[in-house]
């Protein structure tokens, strides 16, 4: 519970003037604790031309406290690489090259897009199903979720390649 209320306060925290700071979140099968994208506002821009996103973990399954990723995290699973495209930025999910979730505008506030089973919508979320019984960890699958411009809920599946 405590946690919980926690993480509604930190996720709705306002970065960007008024808008959400989340754009999306990683949670996994593991454990309750979360990677959370976050925008990072520039000055008089939804998005810093920098850096326009910031990932740390949110510690649900114990205090959660924030903790920035490890540099292996960084580099294999959690990290990001983002380069610049009209009229935002796209950003690739080092776990995921195959798919880019482009970062603009809804209005004044930064939003994540994606491709979610055919239709584009606001990405909120990524659940992955891993087996850690041996090292590494494999991927059984994973969900996509997110809403369309008609409000519409957006859902898919898919195994990892």
């Amino acid at each position: 519970m405590f946690a919980s209320l926690v993480l509604s306060l930190v996720l709705s925290a306002d970065v960007t003037g008024g808008c959400p700071g989340e754009l999306f979140r990683i949670e996994r099968s593991k454990n309750a604790n979360v990677v959370v994208y976050e925008a990072k506002p520039g000055r008089g821009a939804p998005l810093d031309p920098d850096e326009p996103v910031t990932a740390s973990w949110v510690l649900l399954a114990s205090t959660g406290a924030r903790e920035p990723l490890t540099f292996f995290e960084r580099l294999f699973a959690y990290g990001f690489d983002v380069r610049r495209e009209a009229p935002g930025f796209a950003l690739t999910l080092k776990a995921l090259k195959d798919r880019v979730i482009h970062l603009t505008a809804t209005g004044t506030c930064p939003a994540a897009r994606a491709v979610i089973n055919g239709h584009e919508g606001q990405l909120k979320r990524i659940f992955v199903k891993a087996d850690d019984r041996k090292l590494p960890p494999t991927v059984s699958y994973v969900e996509l979720f997110g809403v369309a411009e008609t409000g519409e809920a957006l859902y898919e599946k898919f195994l990892p390649r």
